[in-house]
């Protein structure tokens, strides 16, 4: 029997950090857990191929939130931010690519060598998101309100919302409530004229999701994307790791890696006494926090009869049917996409209509012979991730199911690999002959690595039921119906991708319940 502590957090990923972090600032004796040998979850940098590091599964950091890096301090442990979001190429197959700066004046001009009428629409776009970034962060960046126990206190919370939207102005208010619900293909095909860049402005709408661009609800997270980005950390999520990691030891958190969680323990009237670990040992501590996946949390490690029949069958039908792969490429040389010179950031998906098919193959099972693609490529100045001279090209090939009819194995692997890099030459025509190594990583092997549901990258979808009252509504404020037992991953509210607010959140009510 180990030392008792205070709290147990499961999982070392970024989430966990950052509670664990939280916590251990305020005077609570914390252990953080890690199965494997590397800090980070899916923002861990790790070698995929001999001299070449990729930066993560995920790459976005622009939705990482100010708060919590002011909170923890992180910039004293190193952390540099860039005050503006990442440059993002956009791409169509006829050789066109547009930058679209994090300057809205800057990103107008490089419109406006396409088109005119577009230039001007996108600043009016860009006017819209200022408009509604406060209500947006504001529902997103707090805990959510209490809706199962309305008293004055949570009506006041409530009401707080709704004057909120109010003050967006009557017609800021009514156009949100307007485009909202709509497909994100609707959407903007109401403000801009050209394909390419239609489809690379909605990429973020689709990715991660099991819907297509014609799907109700897909403006809403375009939106929840637009006005969460604004900064993005300088070297990436392992520089948001390691900061995490310095901030965490300063606040006293014991960190441990290689120490798999087997069981999560609750005593005879079913509260949470601690945790017992795959090699037997056991810490005993009254709370846990657990930055999995919900899935993995309430069926992989508490026992079957330890939860009730509702509650069981909330999570059983919380959606998280992953559709993405992982296509890592090294590659011997510097690589440049449609002529563009040097990029960092580059979407794929030319026409709403060819996503559309990308997403229906989804559908029956298959992977799409043009995926959309969300590309990554570090800077080759960064000895530390490739030879100098080289590059590592990272990739979010979507559309790519976890239930796969062929079955995932080396076979198809290798398909959807050969797949990518042919998607890839429309772009870059002689990439082909430039790699060197890969590393193909399907649903299925997100889900053994990293222990994601379905490998869904964003511990379930992002859909309109599963945000606010994310994943349940019984666990929709951290707390579960288990006493002791907390949410803290991407699972909860507000959602997947690398922003550390659930467990920035998750561990405030801890806090503000004990």
């Amino acid at each position: 029997m180990s030392e008792k502590k205070d709290i147990v957090v499961i999982g070392g990923g970024h989430n966990g950090l950052t509670a664990a972090a939280t916590l251990g600032r305020k005077g609570k004796k914390v252990i953080l857990l890690e199965k494997r040998s590397v800090l980070g979850g899916i923002a861990a940098g790790e070698e995929f191929y001999p001299g070449y590091r990729t930066t993560g599964l995920l790459h976005d950091t622009s939705g990482v939130r100010s708060k919590v890096i002011k909170a923890l301090n992180l910039e004293k442990f190193g952390l540099k931010i860039k005050k503006s979001r990442a440059t993002v190429s956009i791409l169509s197959k006829d050789g066109k690519c547009l930058h679209l700066h994090s300057d809205v004046e800057k990103a107008s001009k490089e419109i406006a060598n396409f088109s005119q009428k577009d230039a001007e629409a996108y600043k009016e776009y860009r006017g819209f998101i200022n408009k509604i970034s406060g209500f947006i962060n504001g529902l997103m960046d707090e805990i959510p309100p209490d809706l199962s126990n309305l008293g004055g206190k949570q009506i006041w919370e409530l009401a707080k919302k709704g004057m909120a939207l109010k003050k967006l102005g009557k017609k800021t208010m009514m156009e949100f409530l307007k485009v909202a619900p709509m497909s994100v293909a609707d959407f903007l095909n109401e403000r801009f004229e050209t394909d390419f860049i239609k489809a690379g402005i909605a990429g973020p709408a689709i990715y991660g999701s099991y819907t297509g661009p014609w799907s109700s609800y897909t403006t809403l997270n375009l939106l929840l994307w637009e006005c969460a980005a604004n900064e993005c950390i300088k070297g990436g999520p392992q520089a948001l790791v390691e900061a995490l990691e310095k901030a965490a030891k300063e606040a006293g958190v014991d960190i441990r890696t290689n120490a798999e969680v087997d069981k999560i323990l609750l005593d005879e009237n079913r509260n949470v006494s601690g945790v017992k670990l795959a090699n037997g040992e056991e810490i005993p501590a009254l709370i846990v926090a657990s930055s999995s996946t919900p899935r993995e949390t309430f069926y992989q490690l508490l026992l079957p009869n330890q939860i009730d029949y509702s509650l069981e069958h909330a999570i059983q039908h919380y959606r998280s049917r992953g559709t993405t792969a992982k296509v890592n490429l090294a590659i011997d040389r510097e690589i440049n996409f449609n002529g563009s010179g040097s990029v960092e950031f580059v979407r794929t998906g030319n026409s709403f209509d060819d996503m559309e098919r990308a997403f229906d193959s989804v559908k029956y099972r298959r992977f799409s012979d043009e995926p959309i693609l969300d590309v990554h490529i570090p800077s080759v100045a960064d000895s530390s991730l490739a030879p100098l001279g080289h590059a590592v090209v990272s990739i979010l090939v979507h559309f790519a199911p976890y239930n796969f009819d062929e079955g995932w194995s080396d076979k198809t692997k290798n398909k959807l690999l050969y797949i990518t890099i042919k998607t890839l030459e429309h772009y870059v025509p002689d990439i082909s002959s430039s790699v060197v190594g890969s590393e193909v990583l399907s649903p299925v092997d997100l889900e053994e690595r990293y222990s994601l549901t379905n490998g869904h990258i964003f511990h379930g979808e992002h859909a309109v039921d599963q945000l606010i009252t994310r994943p349940i509504p019984s666990c929709a404020r951290y707390a579960t119906p288990i006493s002791g037992l907390y949410l803290c991953g991407s699972g909860s509210h507000p959602g997947g991708g690398i922003t550390c607010m659930p467990g920035y959140l998750g561990a405030k009510m801890i806090l503000k319940n004990t």
